[in-house]
């Protein structure tokens, strides 16, 4: 069930997109301080707070200035909700922030100005009862891409989407087992590093076969690899210190993303096997690139850019795949094999998926049922060719 924060507001302005057909939705409020809700989730925020550091303690001394000014003074608070509801005649909204999983805690909450909330549910009540200071709330339904706002918005004080120095001395393992492929030496570890690959591009791959945190029974799937940047980046400082799972995903990282190239070059051939007179290149999120590109890792020759949001759909069904033996990860079959035999399957649920969803990748992208039908179009095969297996013996 969905939690909602109802609280009151002083002033409330409601703006919609400049653009036809566009659903986003901009709600500005000027909101007491004291009616700020506990417990908005701040997931989706970058930046950890940092309460010794000069920022949040100015933002602390304009809290409690009793100067009437504050909600000018500061940036205010971003946030990202799943639905809004407006009272007017009462002066009450109600703010739905999905059900708190980990998947609605990566798409909702504060997206910019964690510094600003955390400082005001801690020392609102040190302001004199005779003084109320007010808010700035930004509030945005209908995000298209949260990890793109949050980034941009987040940039009061530098921050790192990897966590600066941190991450960069936590990815020797990973280094090593990918250090024979020919992208090794393309991966940027540390803030600034002008290389094409951002090692937060194979923690988004690890966690989309993490089978630990998404047991292959297809009851719930790593939708986050592909909307959710920060919550997977999170994910994987917190194993590195505790459950270290991600060490035994990182030797198959040389398949993975072998197999995510193979999608990427091979997915126009797919689709062209269903649709004989089908024009890959018009479907939303495809872009055909007349002097060619190269793929992602292995730089293999390809026609057309792809969005990711039609790609992590397809690869994440593969940790259909991966088994655990003797405290090792392994592919219980070839993952080339499946993806021959079913690649037709797999890129026409994706893009009919899209097109189903107003030929959007990025609602494709985090829609449930598409990652439930392609998990399950590749744990059948799987099923199929181990059956046929034993038949042959």
């Amino acid at each position: 069930m969905d939690k909602i924060k109802q609280f009151s507001f002083a002033k409330c302005t409601k703006m919609e997109s400049p653009y036809k057909g566009d659903n986003r939705l901009v709600y500005h409020l000027f909101v007491n301080v004291k009616s700020i809700p506990e417990g908005l989730p701040t997931e989706v925020n970058p930046r950890e707070v940092n309460s010794k550091k000069i920022v949040y303690k100015k933002i602390v001394s304009g809290l409690t200035s009793n100067e009437d000014s504050f909600f000018v003074n500061n940036r205010g608070i971003l946030i990202a909700a799943k639905k809004v509801t407006i009272d007017s005649l009462n002066n009450i909204i109600k703010l739905d922030i999905g059900n708190g999983s980990d998947k609605d805690n990566s798409l909702y909450g504060v997206l910019d100005g964690g510094h600003t909330y955390h400082a005001i549910i801690n020392n609102r009540n040190l302001i004199d009862d005779e003084f109320s200071e007010f808010v700035h709330l930004e509030i945005m339904t209908n995000v298209r891409n949260i990890d793109e706002l949050s980034s941009a918005r987040n940039t009061s004080v530098q921050v790192s989407d990897k966590a600066i120095a941190e991450l960069a001395d936590k990815f020797e393992f990973v280094k090593k087992d990918i250090s024979n492929t020919p992208f090794a030496k393309k991966v940027s570890y540390r803030e600034n590093e002008d290389k094409p690959l951002d090692a937060v591009d194979l923690i988004k791959l690890m966690y989309a076969f993490n089978i630990k945190k998404f047991p292959n029974n297809g009851n719930s799937h790593p939708i986050q690899s592909y909307s959710g940047k920060q919550a997977v980046l999170k994910d994987y400082l917190n194993d590195f210190d505790n459950d270290k799972f991600y060490r035994k995903i990182s030797p198959l990282l040389p398949v993975i993303t072998n197999l995510y190239d193979k999608i990427e070059v091979e997915m126009v051939d797919a689709y062209n096997e269903i649709h004989q007179n089908g024009k890959f290149g018009k479907v939303k999120g495809v872009d055909l690139k007349v002097n060619g590109i190269l793929s992602k890792y292995y730089s293999n020759k390809c026609k057309y850019q792809i969005s990711q949001g039609l790609i992590f759909p397809i690869i994440a069904a593969f940790r259909a795949l991966i088994t655990e033996s003797k405290n090792q990860l392994d592919w219980e079959v070839d993952p080339f094999i499946v993806w021959d035999n079913i690649k037709p399957k797999l890129v026409n649920n994706t893009i009919e998926m899209s097109r189903s969803l107003g030929n959007n990748p990025q609602s494709a992208g985090k829609n449930t049922s598409l990652w439930s039908q392609n998990f399950d179009a590749v744990n059948t095969e799987k099923l199929q060719i181990l059956i046929n297996k034993l038949r042959s013996k």
